[in-house]
């Protein structure tokens, strides 16, 4: 019996050796990387009244070596900002750790003491309500060592916390201090608030300096240490590089952690996910291995932003109803639909139900109006359509009838060209007609009879004033110097007269035919030979209109 008891005070002893030991160096919450840049509300709950945005994250950590106890964590938090003074966070997050696992349910809120905008003194405080119970995949009931860890801890346990934080901001630089279960009181009465006491650092505190390295990039180191009464202190050094505000790189050394890398990448505009590794401590039981740590960032739509994607949405949706001549509403996806009736909405004055309503009937009232728009645009396009078809009868018309024009115009010109070449062979005829009878009209020296030779040619010319009775002839009669001037005078109006009787004779008309004598003037040759005389001697004709 003395032997049992000595033995059971033995393995007594020793388990609580080991817990105590693993409770030092491993039993403790991992601090998840994201908790430094991407939800720093897990620690500093006074961070959120500088938060502008809601958030959701999820974050998974563990090492995947299949080692039995090794840590493991998972976060799910959400931060939201109030009226630019007040954050407020809510968080469930799980640690599996050596013999323990311990789930934790906490909300808080932070209220900006002074300052505006991202600047200024906050203080933040959370209330934890943490759920312990044994590892089951380290601690088998079967087991009689395990039992007695049973006996001594209880299957679960639970605990009521109350943290405190302050973070200053100022320009780039950030400094935040925690100050984690400055009350831890047990609700169950065991074994487990004291873990929880040696689970926790004492205080945290961290500072960080954002570095502008251009517009798109930006260098944040960040200094954090951990105290603990447990294990003493620990320093974080870290630093993270952002490019593009589409993905980051990071690395560092984490105290028993050891050196530290890893991404992020936006694989959405408000979706960030993350990966992290640290490759552990190789001397340090259960760190050893190197643990993987994953994150997904939600960042959700404050009111304004979606007010302003109702707004930019739905006026987008009842622009495109407009541009495409959509009238059937169930053309339009329930999606768009919702859309559309918040941008109308927002367009209406009064209560929300009475916007509401407005925006339903302006809703119906736009396709009616892009189907009556479509059909009057339809009977403008036909109007047109046949104003086009009249106007293009008109100019057709119109060609058809210069083309016409045209056409007259020359057949008018070829007939004036062809009258006016048939005049000028006449003219040319009848000019070859007078110059000849010119030519042949004979009379001897001082008489006013025609020879007999003059009469071919002059029949010519009564033939001429029969053809063309349009015209009239004109006889001028000359003479040469020879004897009186007047008699010479007197002798040419005879000359011209006798050629009048004789075309009268045959035919002529004595209207058409003028006589007149101009004695010796205008010689056409030489009076001082006889061959000039004869020229001289002469009745000339010409053709008046």
């Amino acid at each position: 019996m003395k032997k049992q008891i000595i033995k059971h005070a033995i393995i007594t002893a020793v388990l609580f050796f080991m817990v105590g030991a693993t409770m030092r160096v491993t039993a403790q919450q991992v601090p998840l990387f994201n908790q430094y840049y991407n939800i720093k509300s897990l620690v500093y709950t006074s961070t959120n009244a500088f938060e502008q945005n809601r958030q959701i994250s999820f974050v998974f950590r563990d090492q995947f070596g299949g080692l039995i106890g090794s840590p493991r964590n998972f976060a799910l938090a959400y931060t939201g900002s109030v009226r630019n003074k007040m954050g407020l966070n809510a968080n469930v997050t799980s640690a599996d750790i050596g013999f323990i696992s311990q789930t934790k349910l906490s909300a808080g809120g932070g209220y900006k003491l002074f300052g505006e905008g991202s600047n200024g003194l906050s203080l933040g405080t959370q209330v934890g309500l943490s759920l312990f119970s044994l590892n089951e995949d380290r601690v088998n009931p079967e087991n009689p060592a395990d039992n007695v860890i049973i006996d001594l801890l209880g299957s679960n346990g639970s605990s009521v916390s109350l943290d405190l934080s302050l973070s200053y901001r100022v320009s780039q630089f950030s400094l935040d201090l925690a100050v984690p279960n400055i009350i831890n009181e047990s609700l169950s009465d065991d074994a487990y608030i004291q873990i929880n006491d040696d689970n926790i650092p004492d205080f945290i505190v961290g500072a960080s300096y954002a570095i502008e390295l251009g517009p798109e990039a930006t260098l944040t180191p960040n200094v954090t240490l951990r105290q603990r009464e447990t294990i003493g202190s620990e320093v974080d050094f870290l630093t993270r590089l952002d490019l593009k505000d589409k993905f980051y790189i990071s690395g560092g050394y984490r105290a028993n952690y050891g050196v530290t890398g890893g991404v992020g990448i936006k694989l959405f505009p408000k979706l960030l996910f993350t990966y992290h590794y640290d490759f552990g401590q190789s001397d340090v039981p259960f760190l050893a291995d190197g643990f993987n740590e994953f994150g997904l960032h939600l960042r959700l739509n404050d009111k304004e932003e979606r007010e302003d994607e109702c707004i930019s949405g739905g006026e987008a949706v009842v622009n495109k109803i407009i541009d495409e001549k959509i009238f059937d509403e169930n053309l339009v996806s329930a999606e768009d639909r919702s859309l559309a009736l918040c941008y109308l909405s927002s367009l209406e004055e009064g209560k929300r139900k009475e916007k509401n309503l407005k925006g339903e009937e302006a809703y119906q009232a736009l396709f009616a109006k892009v189907k009556a728009d479509e059909l009057a645009r339809q009977e403008a396009v036909r109007q047109a359509k046949l104003e086009q078809e009249r106007q293009d009868e008109e100019k057709r018309k119109a060609e058809a009838a210069e083309k016409e024009r045209e056409r007259l115009a020359e057949i008018e010109r070829l007939e004036l060209q062809e009258r006016q070449r048939l005049a000028q062979q006449k003219k040319e005829e009848i000019d070859k007609v007078l110059s000849l009878a010119t030519r042949s009209v004979a009379f001897n020296s001082g008489s006013a009879t025609l020879k007999t030779e003059s009469y071919e040619s002059l029949n010519a010319v009564a033939q001429l004033l029969e053809d063309n009775p349009e015209v009239k002839l004109v006889l001028s009669g000359y003479t040469d110097n020879t004897g009186n001037a007047d008699n010479n005078l007197m002798l040419s109006k005879q000359r011209a007269a006798a050629v009048k009787t004789y075309l009268i004779g045959q035919g002529g008309s004595e209207g058409r035919i003028t006589a007149e004598g101009f004695g010796i003037a205008r010689p056409l040759a030489d009076n001082a030979t006889a061959e000039g005389r004869a020229i001289n001697r002469r009745v000339e004709m010409k053709i008046v209109q």
